[in-house]
């Protein structure tokens, strides 16, 4: 009994002493701590979304971004080297300095020979400007987008070339601010709108601002991160591998797609095939299935989804491609859908996954459909192979009077030339193997420099000096087409590529003029009379009758190497002429010009943008901007006039004074 009690009395003490040493315990820095519990982030989303990438992260690096920096033209006509604001004259005078550029380095014979930085900043053939881009969404390294410049110091830039300049996020900064991220670079000629009048401005339209098309390339790709809403390395592995299955390493991938960094994050690279539709990839990585072991029964249930909610045919649409080809024998079902939004949403997926079956019913639509389901369907119906017939369906869809129909027609062409153009080359190589090997990204700007127009496209692409491609599209009534974004391109359409006769066209204050005449012989005979900015003696030339060789005429610049005449004209001057002649009856086309989205892009990546540059990750801190603009102006900003209309006297009432 005793030894009971004692027993039991020691067992009193040791509790005693333990939980006197944890109550002490607790306020030491080594003992343990409390683990916050993250709750468990469900979203909102459709039941037909669930199980998707994009249900359980959220993508960053992908929001629109302005980038933008200062610089250097040079080639203007007298009409830049005004007064800079201080602070950006010391800025660009330390940049030319950092890049080697002054006294003793400028080119021999250049107008810039033996001067300073600050002596090229006075010259009135250079002018200082802002440099603007809307960066493409998930674009990657060497991907190409137009860029916008304004004028500081300049009151035009034509005839302009920007000099090699670094594009940053955010607004431009000068010496002594926050110095952003380098994103990429822009350079190039100066495209002005050839719609204004020279020296004067038109609502919307001046002549110190300008664009540079494909002139901006991507150097340092902002990373593309995926965070997890709930952290587990299991699930991580599971939506790593499932990106991977879908988007296997490809020529010119330098690993693998998506790989797991941390349990709470996938670093996301864009493969080389989408290099330049980067969006389409994100499209499809957020729509992709975690498990696809059940794809078959995700697409039946998909299809259901789609008929119970057309309002999801966009979404649904990517689940199919994403799903890729074990979804065609369900969506087939759908390609004639008496309701347009899902059967669109089919025969979307269908084109992109190349299903052959999909072509008749787009065909259909394209030549019976209303409004913008039309150019919607001809756009599919371009990137599916189907054969000849689709050419020959999209080259007949080229020759109707609907404008929209028929742009998008010859766009959709001209991507099956350069893939057909792609192919061949790539053939060549595989059939023989001692040619040089050349890399893919340079096939790929081979395949886009010329057409030979006998190919089943019928589209023949002619260079014009490295300046524009001149695309001869012979189907329908003559259309002269102008495109404002990507590579520049002056589109003919029709067969009648003849300068009429006899017609004369003036413009330019007769700085140009055009006289076509028809000898006695019959022959038609042009003559072109040209004085260049800067020059005192004009030139006068006999130049081609015919459209494509007058505009080769045109943009052609006379050298030892090419004797052949010709005016050495910018993109911007040659479409101007066009315009011209167009007005002026001295072509048969009618003259169009593409919608210019680059104003659009830039305002809409402004509007979006937020203080946070780059995804927050688990070991980066955030880099934050000042959002606060520089200001540039030297002068106080001209107040619009008010304009009040005068009524004309009553005779007889006397005059009322305000």
């Amino acid at each position: 009994m005793q030894l009971k009690q004692l027993a039991q009395s020691r067992r009193a003490w040791w509790f005693m002493s333990a939980l006197v040493a944890a109550l002490g315990a607790g306020g030491c820095a080594d003992g343990p701590k409390p683990t916050p519990v993250k709750p468990t982030v469900i979203r909102d989303i459709s039941p037909a979304l669930r199980g998707t990438v994009g249900a359980e992260v959220a993508i960053r690096g992908i929001e629109p971004q302005v980038i933008s920096g200062l610089g250097l033209v040079v080639g203007l006509n007298g009409t830049g080297g005004d007064v800079l604001p201080e602070n950006v004259g010391a800025t660009m005078e330390r940049e030319m300095g950092l890049k080697g550029i002054g006294r003793a380095t400028s080119p021999a014979g250049t107008p810039l020979a033996g001067k300073t930085p600050h002596e090229i900043l006075q010259d009135k053939n250079v002018a200082v400007v802002i440099v603007q881009a809307a960066v493409p969404t998930g674009a990657p390294a060497n991907a190409s987008f137009d860029v916008s410049v304004r004028a500081l110091n300049a009151s035009s830039l034509e005839g302009g070339t920007l000099w090699t300049t670094d594009l940053r996020i955010g607004d431009p900064t000068v010496f002594g601010g926050t110095q952003a991220r380098r994103l990429a670079v822009a350079r190039g000629p100066i495209f002005i709108n050839p719609f204004s009048q020279r020296g004067k401005e038109t609502e919307g339209v001046t002549s110190n601002v300008g664009r540079i098309l494909d002139g901006g390339q991507m150097t340092e790709p902002l990373p593309i991160v995926m965070i997890m809403d709930n952290s587990s390395h299991a699930r991580v592995r599971a939506i790593a591998a499932a990106i991977n299955g879908r988007f296997p390493i490809g020529a010119g991938d330098p690993g693998e797609i998506a790989k797991g960094r941390s349990d709470s994050q996938i670093d996301l690279r864009v493969p080389r095939r989408y290099r330049e539709s980067p969006g389409e990839f994100l499209e499809l990585v957020r729509h992709l299935q975690i498990d696809g072991s059940q794809a078959e029964e995700n697409s039946r249930r998909l299809v259901e989804s789609l008929k119970a909610e057309p309002a999801l045919a966009e979404d649904i649409s990517w689940c199919f491609e994403a799903i890729g080809q074990k979804s065609l024998p369900f969506i087939r079902e759908l390609y004639e859908y008496p309701e347009l939004g899902p059967r669109m949403a089919a025969l979307k997926a269908g084109a992109r996954l190349d299903d052959a079956l999909a072509a008749a019913s787009l065909k259909q639509v394209a030549q019976q459909g209303a409004g913008s389901v039309r150019t919607q369907a001809i756009t599919f119906l371009g990137e599916l192979d189907g054969g000849p017939t689709v050419d020959v369906a999209l080259r007949e869809l080229a020759a109707e009077s609907s404008l929209t129909v028929r742009t998008a027609a010859y766009e959709a062409l001209a991507k099956r030339a350069v893939r057909d153009q792609l192919a061949k080359y790539k053939s060549w190589l595989e059939n023989n193997p001692d040619l040089q090997r050349v890399s893919p990204t340079r096939l790929e700007q081979l395949s886009k420099q010329a057409f030979p127009g006998r190919s089943v496209q019928g589209i023949t692409r002619i260079p014009a000096e490295d300046k524009f491609f001149i695309d001869v599209v012979p189907f329908g009534e003559p259309l002269i087409y102008i495109t404002q974004q990507g590579a520049p391109r002056v589109v003919l359409f029709g067969t009648d590529q003849a300068i009429r006769q006899p017609v004369i066209v003036s413009m330019w204050d007769d700085r140009f003029m055009l006289d076509s005449q028809q000898t006695p012989e019959g022959k038609g005979v042009v003559r072109v009379l040209y004085r260049a900015p800067g020059q005192v003696a004009p030139a006068n030339l006999t130049a081609p009758t015919n459209l494509p060789d007058f505009l080769r005429f045109l943009a052609r610049k006379t050298t030892p190497e090419d004797p052949r005449p010709g005016l050495n004209m910018s993109y911007s001057d040659v479409v101007g002429v066009l315009n011209a002649m167009a007005n002026g009856s001295a072509v048969r086309a009618a003259f169009a010009t593409e919608q210019d989205r680059l104003q659009g892009q830039l305002l809409a990546a402004s509007s979006s943008r937020g203080q946070v540059d780059r995804p927050e990750t688990a070991d980066e801190e955030p880099v934050v901007v000042s959002r606060t603009p520089t200001v540039f102006q030297t002068e106080k900003p001209v107040q619009t006039p008010t304009i009040v209309p005068i009524k004309p006297p009553v005779p007889g009432q006397p005059v009322k004074k305000e």
